[in-house]
């Protein structure tokens, strides 16, 4: 189940206007539940959330919407051991790890 934590949308809106998501290749670090990379992915080229805990990757897999499950991919890793090349994201999005 893909936590609630901002019912308004006033986080997503925020981050939609800080940066442009216009096919974009996104790394979201601490992706969680999925909950928050669910509502910029539409717009994105594609988008890959990590997260250390288990539970919360198996959580983003099963909520991922089947229109977005082509662009999207949840991995179990933590960023301080990224497997991927340099230059690999044009977006790093950090909302909730720091």
């Amino acid at each position: 189940m893909v936590s609630e934590l901002d019912p308004d949308g006033v986080e997503s809106r925020a981050l939609l206007q800080a940066m442009d998501f216009n096919n974009a290749r996104v790394l979201e670090v601490g992706s969680g539940d999925g909950r928050l990379a669910f509502r910029y992915a539409n717009a994105s080229a594609f988008v890959v959330g990590i997260e250390p805990q288990e539970k919360e990757i198996a959580a983003a897999v099963e909520a991922c919407p089947l229109h977005l499950r082509h662009r999207m991919s949840f991995l179990q890793t933590t960023a301080l051991a990224l497997p991927f090349r340099n230059e690999s994201f044009d977006i790093a999005v950090l909302a909730w790890s720091l």
